[in-house]
């Protein structure tokens, strides 16, 4: 049975709505770690976060000095209510962080729309679709987790989203660094002290 034109395009608001969602329910958040050291992290108990000078060295995007703090913060924040200790005398793991951008295009083509204005010989159907072409940049965020007596890279986590107009507030932040920092150290959800 073929269903009429406009029973046709009621189906398309249905699977919109279905789709967008599916989307929201894919997590921005990415984990990996080195198997291999994966023993290490029990051991860890005290940490240092690098220093806005080294970390300018290696950075895609130099954030501001204050979004800058803020990062620190929650990152300090967020280890010590697993049980790490910040700036002792030795550390165990430095903690780095860096972002990057990418410049993303996203082509939408609905396949519907009215008939275009024809010209004589090319009359008859002559539907089209509309297409938009939307261009932004989506950010990473990455926090690292380097072992001090290898100096080797252990950890990593990253955030990924699309970047709006302005900088993240305090609590975005802290949002963003518990959601990469949730999965370390690896197999726990907290270290548990």
């Amino acid at each position: 049975m073929i269903l009429p034109m406009s029973m046709r395009l009621l189906h398309i608001p249905v699977l919109t709505g279905i789709l967008i969602s599916l989307s929201g329910c894919a997590t921005n958040t990415t984990v990996d770690y080195d198997r291999a050291a994966a023993t290490k992290f029990g051991s860890y108990k005290c940490f240092v976060i690098d220093s806005r000078e080294i970390r300018t060295n290696y950075q895609d995007v130099v954030l501001s000095p204050i979004v800058d703090r803020r990062i620190e913060r929650a990152i300090g924040r967020e280890l010590q209510a697993k049980g790490f200790q910040q700036n002792c005398g030795k550390h165990d793991f430095r903690v780095t962080f860096s972002t990057l951008t990418k410049t993303k295009t996203e082509i939408n083509d609905l396949g519907v729309g009215p008939t275009a204005f024809r010209r004589y010989p090319y009359m008859g159907y002559g539907g089209y679709s509309r297409i938009d072409v939307d261009q932004y940049e989506e950010g990473t965020f990455i926090i690292d987790i380097i072992d001090n007596d290898d100096k080797e890279l252990v950890w990593r986590g990253a955030y990924t989203k699309r970047l709006g107009w302005s900088a993240p507030s305090e609590e975005e932040v802290r949002l963003i660094v518990s959601s990469i920092l949730a999965e370390f150290p690896p197999g726990s959800a907290s270290k548990g002290k």
